[in-house]
């Protein structure tokens, strides 16, 4: 992902960066507590990063922001 990529997604559907990062890392098939341990969180807000990214995008699981993330150029097919 590139930063201007990164700018796309929180100008266009309110993500913020380190949801951004949360996405990228579940769209690499991460689980929400590998996520939290990548990054250094607890698994509680690692939950909570994506819950809020499925609200923002309009979503009801990870796999539909996952194809989001695809379709809109965050991460490659």
């Amino acid at each position: 992902m590139t930063e201007t990529n990164a700018i796309v997604a929180h100008a266009v559907n309110g993500l913020t960066n380190r949801e951004v990062q949360v996405l990228l890392l579940l769209a690499d098939g991460l689980s929400s507590r590998e996520v939290a341990a990548k990054l250094a969180i607890s698994f509680k807000t690692a939950t909570s990063h994506r819950n809020n990214i499925l609200i923002k995008l309009g979503v009801h699981d990870t796999v539909l922001a996952v194809r989001w993330a695809i379709r809109n150029g965050l991460v490659a097919a």
